[in-house]
């Protein structure tokens, strides 16, 4: 249902699409991990490890996870010494996974239910700030860079990695065919949500490229320092950081 919810909802007002995004995140929140690891053979691991060794985390950092999901990605700052971990995301199905994959993390974390437009967290709070595979499923992109502009100290990074569309025209159809036809027909046997599998292709295909993010990232104050672009472009990992 996930999928045609939101179409249904494309005309609606932004907190009204992330209720029905909310929605669907918690209820494929049981098998969202065993999913992520099929679908793709591990490799969105590799790419979080790369994207955090980019953003240089060590004992020092306060670290804010945006769209967190299961903690993946935290629990890689984790790895790294980070002093303070906040794990945000909507979901609290998806928290509650969170908390228990980083029940033994020797950083502190805090886990905190919220949309990314409206972060709970006070200014100049954090050195870094991350957000993976999540970006796409904020209804309000330039209000989300906002609050992560206002929560990062000068000289903070921050780290989006997303899928984006690729120019290699024989890659761009093998990725296509893929998500289209194979990841919800998988995704829907094991999760039992098809439409919510279908909901991923259909946000990837709809999203904008990583120059526009980077575009919409400088709007909000940020400087761009790198673009580290995955497997011939399926994702791409954008490093900004808040003016000193």
């Amino acid at each position: 249902m996930a999928s045609r919810e939101f179409s249904k909802q494309n005309d609606n007002s932004p907190r009204e699409r992330r209720e029905v995004v909310r929605g669907m995140f918690n209820r494929i929140a049981p098998t969202y991990d065993l999913l992520n690891r099929l679908l793709s053979l591990g490799i969105d691991r590799r790419w979080r490890k790369k994207t955090i060794d980019l953003m240089q985390i060590d004992g020092h950092s306060v670290v804010l996870d945006l769209a967190c999901g299961t903690g993946d990605l935290a629990q890689e700052a984790a790895r790294r010494s980070a002093m303070a971990i906040f794990a945000v995301d909507p979901s609290n199905e998806m928290l509650l996974r969170a908390r228990t994959k980083l029940k033994y993390a020797m950083s502190r974390t805090y886990f905190v239910e919220s949309f990314g437009e409206e972060i709970p967290l006070q200014s100049g709070l954090c050195s870094h700030a991350m957000i993976a595979f999540g970006i796409r499923n904020v209804q309000e992109r330039p209000r989300a860079f906002a609050e992560l502009f206002r929560i990062l100290k000068p000289g903070g990074v921050l780290a989006v990695l997303e899928f984006t569309p690729m120019d290699k025209k024989l890659v761009s159809f093998l990725f296509n065919l893929y998500f289209q036809k194979i990841l919800p027909w998988i995704g829907g046997m094991i999760s039992r949500d098809r439409q919510a599998y279908e909901y991923l292709p259909e946000s990837v295909a709809r999203f904008v490229t990583s120059a526009d993010l980077r575009r919409e990232a400088e709007q909000a104050g940020f400087q761009h320092v790198q673009t580290k672009v995955f497997a011939l472009g399926v994702a791409t990992a954008l490093i900004m950081k808040h003016p000193d």
